[in-house]
């Protein structure tokens, strides 16, 4: 169980580092204290086994103080960003259910204290990203946490001795780094309490020299311009992955090897993983997991692991997928989110990631529903005829958007995803823009 190799860590890791953020560091034996503490008083105020706690901080080392906390306590932690807009934490909190919340001010108050570990049935509850409407919450059980820590270790090996952690509290893909590197009692590097402070990242690389990491494919092809070099695995996930920034970390990290993880937060955090390779398009999600099962029914992915959060046999993912010749899967977008475009069905990924092949395009995004504009993240002025004779190349000629339009950045979701719907909302340039990059022209907010 997830709760017998953490406190296996905490008892006998001591002065070993576990985790380190731009203000304090902690050892095994701090964190052993101050999780205690935070049981403790949760226990003094009566919570109930499986009962909701929220644990309502940045991205910090208290963040996994209260995490560790609640889970030592019996009860489950529900982790709600204090970076995110305010109506996104209320709404989180008002849906939870729970009647106690744990705060940065409040776990600083606590003196650290010896406390036994509890079990329960539930590890924590995470809100999906809510592009479609009110965010759904997912509430995972500490089986289900085991197997999926299990498999990680399984599957990779050597735990990373250095974990730089980029993913907010609230998205799942924290969760594979703070339980592989706690459970194997090495150290969690946090660089931020903003998981996409791209500066603060490489300066905490440059610092702490972290072995591994996981972040979304976007952000990735960011921190590659000035390459965190003491990396050694990299895991990109949430989002497709582009088959250029495959080719470009191994031309800018070749000591590096970068996967590709799949998996929906119902299936606790990963269901299939990819050791990517070069020229490899589109990039494969891979093969399941250990302890994992995948089919394909009617074009949709499902996946039977113990990881289903749900209870049922099996979870139908919404996404499309096939299996190729060699074995491995390859995903190809949302059922729902697929664009039909002169009686033409195209994802709305290709056409990012044939942009994103062309060299002056750091980032790209197209809405949802299409309108034939592209929105690109570039150093420089857009050339419009040149990205459209690079994508003539690359795309069906219906598919090749009409505007170009250049922002500082692309919307993204809570979790780092693209927004399409923000996009979307932003609209198309005024009449008389068609045909021409728009210079400057600030992105939407995040």
């Amino acid at each position: 169980m997830i709760t017998d190799l953490l406190a296996a860590q905490l008892r006998s890791g001591r002065e070993r580092l576990a985790v380190v953020d731009p203000e304090q560091a902690l050892t095994y034996a701090d964190l052993d204290g101050l999780t205690g503490a935070v049981a403790a008083h949760l226990q003094d105020r009566g919570v109930a086994v499986g009962e909701p706690v929220i644990v309502h901080t940045r991205l910090s080392r208290w963040a996994i103080v209260a995490m560790l906390g609640v889970l030592r306590a019996g009860a489950r932690y529900v982790p709600v960003d204090a970076s995110f807009p305010a109506a996104r934490r209320e709404l989180v909190t008002a849906s939870s259910g729970a009647r106690l919340t744990l705060t940065e001010s409040l776990l600083a108050s606590l003196r650290p204290t010896r406390c036994g570990w509890r079990d329960g049935p539930a590890a924590y509850t995470m809100f999906t990203s809510g592009s479609t409407g009110v965010p759904k919450p997912v509430t995972v059980s500490r089986a289900a946490l085991s197997y999926s820590t299990a498999a990680r270790l399984e599957y990779y090996g050597s735990p990373p001795q250095r974990f730089l952690l980029c993913s907010s509290i609230s998205f799942d893909s924290s969760v594979a780094g703070v339980y592989w590197t706690l459970c194997a009692g090495t150290t969690l590097v946090i660089p931020s309490d903003r998981p996409f402070d791209v500066r603060a990242l490489i300066r905490a690389g440059a610092v702490h020299r972290p072995t591994h990491t996981l972040m979304v494919p976007s952000l990735y092809r960011l921190v590659l311009r000035s390459p965190v070099r003491s990396l050694r695995t990299v895991i990109v996930a949430g989002e497709s992955c582009p088959p250029g920034l495959v080719d470009l970390h191994y031309a800018r990290m070749p000591q590096a090897t970068l996967y590709n993880e799949y998996g929906p937060t119902e299936c606790t955090v990963w269901s299939t993983v990819h050791r990517c390779a070069v020229g490899e398009d589109p990039v494969p999600i891979g093969r399941p997991i250990p302890g994992t099962s995948v089919s394909i029914e009617d074009g949709e992915l499902c996946i039977r692991s113990p990881g289903v959060v749900s209870g049922e046999s099996v979870y139908r993912t919404g996404d499309r997928a096939s299996v190729g010749a060699d074995g491995l899967l390859r995903y190809h977008g949302r059922i729902d989110e697929q664009l039909k475009v002169g009686g033409m069905r195209i994802e709305p990924a290709e056409i990012e990631h044939a942009l994103m092949s062309h060299p002056a395009v750091l980032l790209a995004g197209v809405a949802v529903p299409y309108q034939g504009v592209a929105f690109v993240v570039c150093p420089g002025p857009v050339d419009h005829r040149a990205l459209r004779a690079h994508l003539l190349e690359r795309l069906p000629a219906v598919a090749v958007p009409t505007v170009f339009e250049r922002v500082e950045r692309l919307p993204t979701l809570p979790n780092g995803k693209l927004d399409r719907r923000a996009l979307s909302r932003s609209g198309p340039p005024g009449r008389g823009q068609e045909g021409r990059g728009q210079e400057g022209r600030p992105g939407p907010a995040a």
